[in-house]
């Protein structure tokens, strides 16, 4: 029995000490640009908390911009302070700027030990519309350890950066699929090339609840003629010049455009490329705040100037060839290939020596 009194008053009196960090963190619950009416986001500290550490009780702070948003409640249900009753949890407002929560257990109930949050706190963006983000702070922050323990090491991670848009999901993006390269022949004799691009643009549940515009940026000898919407879904696209800009009427479902665009190349070299390339561009507060682009290369072959000689048949091959005699009809030589059938020209001409023949007529 002594010896379990002793061990329980080392604990108490701080033999044994341990460092205890405290982590202000905020997730989203609810996103306007998914839908909702209202942005919400909750505001956790969070820890770890053993039976060793002692924590019976704490008064927190939190400081906030009350421009921008504003914390409407403290929860304690899920979170490490559910050890805690109703009755000994509070949340309100110490001043326009800051948030004041506390709690403590009953007497002889033992510690907070747990994993997670240690408390939790509603919070609500007062303006929705346009992407935006500010910083929360715990102003102070007082732990209530067991009475008469010794020093305690306390580490806070006292402030965190909030957004009210998600931005890191599918559903904040507007995805291009084109094709990458797109190749054609031209005739030796031409310098334009036709080509047709179809283009498709898939808008995420997130996005364009407000204004999108596909722009159209090509190189120079590279000409469009027409952009034509062949369907779509979700969403309104209409052409104005070279651009598409689509508007999605309604949050939270996805939407679908698939879109040709004819044009031309012009060249007057053997292989040309020229590049056409289609990028997203969201107005100030819509939800797109991810842009994709993607280029096709229009790549121009030349075909070879083809070859005038047309082909000559064996029968007109060999009435071009000679044979050649002497005065007295005697034969000299030929340059016709040997075949029965060849039709030669006969020429007159007189031998000297070996290697000269004199001519004695023309053809």
């Amino acid at each position: 029995m002594l010896l379990t009194v002793l061990v329980g008053n080392t604990a108490m009196w701080g033999q044994i000490s341990r460092t205890v960090s405290f982590d202000l963190n905020s997730r989203h619950e609810r996103d306007y640009c998914l839908g909702a009416n209202t942005n919400e986001f909750t505001l956790t500290i969070d820890t770890k908390l053993e039976n060793i550490d002692s924590l019976q009780a704490y008064d927190i702070f939190i400081r906030f911009d009350e421009k921008k948003i504003k914390l409407v409640a403290g929860l304690r249900i899920g979170t490490i302070s559910s050890q805690i009753p109703q009755s000994n949890f509070f949340f309100g407002m110490d001043t326009i700027v800051v948030a004041k929560v506390y709690g403590y257990l009953n007497y002889k109930a033992g510690n907070l030990v747990g994993e997670g949050a240690l408390i939790a706190l509603r919070g609500e963006w007062l303006q929705s519309q346009c992407p935006d983000s500010t910083i929360c702070r715990i102003e102070f922050f007082d732990p209530g350890f067991e009475f008469g323990i010794g020093p305690r090491f306390v580490k806070i991670d006292s402030s965190v950066k909030i957004y009210n848009r998600v931005n890191d999901t599918v559903n904040t993006k507007v995805t291009i699929n084109s094709p990458t390269v797109l190749e054609d022949s031209l005739d030796h004799g031409d310098s334009i090339s036709p080509f047709v691009v179809k283009s498709e643009f898939v808008l995420g549940k997130g996005t364009a609840n407000d204004t999108v515009t596909i722009q159209c940026i090509k190189s120079d000898s590279l000409n469009l003629y027409q952009i034509q919407i062949d369907s779509v879904r979700e969403v309104n696209a209409t052409v104005i010049g070279e651009n598409i800009v689509i508007t999605k009427p309604n949050r939270a479902v996805a939407g679908y455009v698939s879109a040709r665009y004819t044009g031309a190349v012009f060249t007057k070299d053997t292989m040309a490329v020229r590049n056409m390339t289609l990028s997203t561009k969201a107005s100030a507060c819509d939800c797109s705040r991810s842009i994709d682009s993607k280029v096709t290369a229009v790549q121009v072959y030349r075909r070879s100037k083809p070859d005038t000689i047309t082909g000559i048949n064996e029968e007109e091959l060999l009435d071009q060839c000679t044979e050649y005699y002497d005065i007295l009809g005697r034969f000299i030589e030929t340059d016709c290939p040997k075949s029965e059938s060849a039709k030669a020209i006969r020429r007159k001409a007189f031998k000297l020596g070996n290697d000269y023949i004199q001519y004695i007529d023309s053809k």
